[in-house]
Order: C-alpha cells, then structure tokens, then sequence
C-alpha cells in the first residue's frame, strides 16, 4: 500500500517558538508597563508635593503685607522677591529660583483681593476662580493634560485678618516631559525586546527541540529504506529526549533485524528448496516421458519424490522453528522452566529410543534449578544436540551428558565420540544451512538448521553454546543459561 504524502503541517518547533516568544514579551511588556506606572505615579505625587509646598511659600510670603491686599502692594512684593534670593524665608522652590523658572515649569500665581477680583498673575490665564475660605489643591485636565489647581486665603501673620486670596496653576510641565521621554523609551525599547524576544523563543524552541526534528528526520530516512541504518544521534544531556531517543534507536534496531532476518529466511528457504525441487521435478519429467511402462523407474521416482517432499516439509519446519526462535524475547520472556527435571526426562527419552547407546549422566545438581526458557524451547535444544551426537557417532555409541551450576548459571555438556570437527568447521557449524560433509550429512537426513536454531533460542534467552572438537574424536557441546535467583513455583506457594 502507498504511503500517502504528507502535506506541510506547522512545526510544533516553530508553534513553541511563538509561544516562548509571546511570553517572553509579556513577561517584559507587563513588567515594564508596570515599573512605567510606578515611576510616573511617584513622579506625580512628587510633583504634587512640590505644588503643595509652592502654594504655602506664596502665601507665607504674601502674609507679611500688613494691609489688605492691591495691586501696587502684590507687585512691590514680587519685584521684591524677584531681585532677591532670600525674602522673608521664601528662597526657592524644588532648587530652582523661585520667580525665573515659574514659566518653565508651568507654574502660574494669580493673587486676588477679599473680593475675588484679580490683583496680580504672572502669566495670562483663563482658569475660573472661587473664593474658598480653605487652602486646597485639585487635580484637573488643561489642554487634555494632567495639571493642579491650588489656592486658599492670605491671613495676615500677626492679626490673622484676610488679605486676599492666592491661585497657582500648575501645568505639571517637568512631570509631562519626563513620561513622554519615558513612554518614548519604553517604545522603543518594546520594538527591540518584541526582536528579542522572538529571536530567543525560535532559538530556544529550535534548540530544545532538536531531538524531535533528529527524529523526524531518521524516520523518513528509514520510511524510504527500511534496511537503513540511519539512527537518532544520543545527546550526552541525560534527559527524556535522551531516553526517548535510545529507545527508539533500539526499536529501530529490532524493526531492521526482524526485517533482516524475513529477508534471510525467504532468501534461505528459496536456495534450500531448489534442489529438492528440481530432483521431484525431474523424477516427474522422467515418469512422463517413459517411467510410466516401467514399473522399476516409477517405483524409484516415486519414492526419491516422496523423500525429497519429507526432506521440503522438515526444512520447512525448521526455517519456522528458525524464525520463531529469533522472537522469544517478544512471545516468551515470562516463561520458567525447571532444568533438572527436563534435562532427565530427555536424558531418559534418548535411553529407551537408542537402546544400543550407552548414556551416561553426571548430575551435579543438589536441587531444582529454574531458569527463564520456554520448556519446549530447552526440550527442543537438547533434542537437536543428543540428536548430532547419535548421528555424528562412529565405532563408539556412547554419549556423555552433565549438569552443574555455578554462580549465576546451570550448564550442560553433551560429549560424543564419533567423526568431530576440525577448527574450520567449528567456527562454521553454528552458520545456516552449514554442512561439515554436505553429501553425508544429506543421507543422515540433515539440512544444517538445528544448531542454528539451538544457538538462536540460547541467545534470545541470554544464555551461550560453545563447542569443543578433535578430528576423528568426538565433540563437545556446552551450554549455559543464567539461573532464576530467589524464584518459588506456584506449587511452593
């Protein structure tokens, strides 16, 4: 079935990107946004105090007119104040001179007398008036922007009598300029932070996420070839990326060997089924073209089809025993089985179907051992291995076996004295279809899978089989598996 194309979905890189980039400008615009609105607000209130602290400074300095209050009486005062640095205590306001910098800071004095009418302003203004026997300060808005008002009476110092009153307007001109500097900092410096921001989000997204794109990318590699050998990169950082990606590689790992191993197994059972197929094939020409008349000929066809038919049924059994045997990590990594028990029932078995063998048993074992095998599994092993040991057997039909243990594993030695091997075939015998005499091994019935099999089960059960040989002396086949410690039959319980 055709993989279906994919489309171009967003990366869920570049979607973290964004949202570590959203939050990163967050995190700064509420946090700037907020300092902005603390400093204008303590700017606010200083300026507020300064307005406060001007309004008593006028009115203590226009308190020491001994009379009500006029024109002339206003304007000698602030001339006064004006040429002077020090009138009557009344210095300065905020260390600026008191009369020189009012226009600047946008501060305007408007002086009236008892009656509400204007005496005195140092600048043209056209804020209402009221009389108001008590000192105040508002808030108010002049041109949409910010500005206090603030005023009371004059009472003279010593009699306390009303002279008139005072109104200072102030523009807040120093507290504008300062926010909109900060407001035009704050705006840009957002600009760059915004850049930032989206820089460090899709750097950190791009980054953390890395493993994932290695991911994506080793499996398209291998969606393209199965066989691949392309695997995810470990990072040395020991976190869950790095977890992931060995688990996956191992997955990866077990997917090209079972693919492997299907390839080997057609490609074996084509090359083994060949020649079994062509010797029926040709028997079956043969019978066709004159065997049928002859009684001889059609005897032997038909018997040599009906071997070479048992031999294509044996092979395939065991290729399947084969292939089964690669994935008993898979089917039975749960199973136990009892070792002493099933290595003397075969012992036994073997006994009473070759009586004219003699088989001899060194049992070291003071009690049962268990080991993580299926039973059949470990039945089957020592079956093909007792099986080669009569088979290979000569002048001398005796066969050796023995148990013991050691630290963490039981073995088993199975000893014959018949043809053995020379160094070259023992490095061999384990391979597939692998024959130390093709033409004998043939007549025995053989196809050179079982120790293939016995090898594969032993190592899907983390156990080993190693083989001693001499050349017209016999073999020895050892094999061990790692033992159960601390385990308890059910039957125990």
């Amino acid at each position: 079935m055709p993989t279906k194309k994919r489309g171009n979905p967003k990366s869920i890189r570049w979607k973290w990107g964004f949202l570590l980039s959203i939050a990163f400008f967050l995190l700064y615009f509420l946090s700037a946004l907020f300092m902005l609105n603390v400093y204008t607000g303590y700017h606010y209130d200083e300026q507020k105090d300064e307005a406060e602290n001007l309004l008593y400074s006028v009115q203590t300095a226009l308190s020491e007119i001994d009379t009500k209050l006029s024109v002339n009486s206003v304007e000698s005062m602030f001339e006064k104040i004006s040429v002077s640095t020090v009138t009557k205590g009344l210095q300065s306001v905020g260390n600026y001179p008191f009369l020189e910098d009012l226009k600047n800071r946008g501060a305007n004095i408007r002086v009236f007398d008892t009656e509400g009418q204007l005496l005195y302003e140092t600048q043209k203004s056209y804020t209402t008036f009221i009389k108001n026997p008590d000192t105040y300060l508002r808030e108010t808005k002049l041109n949409n922007l910010e500005a206090f008002v603030a005023g009371g009476p004059i009472l003279s110092k010593e009699e306390s009598f009303l002279l008139g009153y005072v109104q200072i307007v102030f523009r807040l001109n120093d507290y504008h300029t300062v926010v909109s500097q900060m407001k035009q900092y704050f705006w840009l410096v957002t600009a760059i932070v915004l850049v930032l921001s989206a820089a460090a989000g899709y750097g950190i997204a791009i980054y953390f996420f890395r493993p994932i794109k290695q991911m994506v990318d080793t499996m398209d590699a291998i969606e393209e070839d199965t066989l691949s050998e392309t695997r995810i990169k470990i990072s040395k950082s020991k976190d869950e990326f790095t977890d992931l990606s060995v688990h996956i590689n191992g997955l990866l790992d077990k997917m090209a060997l079972y693919v492997t191993q299907q390839k080997q197994f057609v490609e074996d059972v084509s090359h083994e089924l060949r020649t079994p197929t062509a010797i029926v094939e040709g028997h079956l020409k043969l019978l066709n073209r004159w065997g049928k008349e002859d009684p001889q000929i059609l005897d032997e066809s038909l018997a040599a089809s009906l071997t070479e038919i048992q031999r294509m049924k044996t092979l395939v059994q065991e290729m399947l025993d084969l292939s089964r045997a690669e994935q008993v990590e898979i089917h039975y990594k749960n199973e136990v089985t009892p070792i002493r028990n099933v290595v003397l029932h075969t012992f036994h078995n073997f006994k009473m179907l070759y009586p004219d063998f003699v088989f001899n048993l060194d049992d070291d074992l003071n009690r049962e051992i268990y080991v993580n095998i299926y039973r059949n599994h470990f039945e089957q092993i020592l079956v093909i291995l007792m099986d080669n040991a009569v088979k290979y057997s000569t002048d001398r039909h005796e066969i050796h076996l023995s148990i013991s243990e050691s630290m963490s594993y039981v073995q088993i030695a199975i000893q014959d004295f018949g043809e053995g091997m020379s160094q070259e075939d023992q490095q061999k015998i384990f391979s597939r279809f692998y024959r130390v005499d093709k033409a004998r091994s043939r007549n025995k019935g053989g196809n050179g899978l079982g120790l293939s099999i016995a090898k594969e089960l032993l190592e899907g059960y983390k156990g080993d089989i190693t083989v001693e040989s001499v050349l017209g002396h016999g073999s020895v086949f050892r094999i061990q598996l790692p033992i159960l410690k601390n385990y308890v039959p059910d039957e125990e319980l």
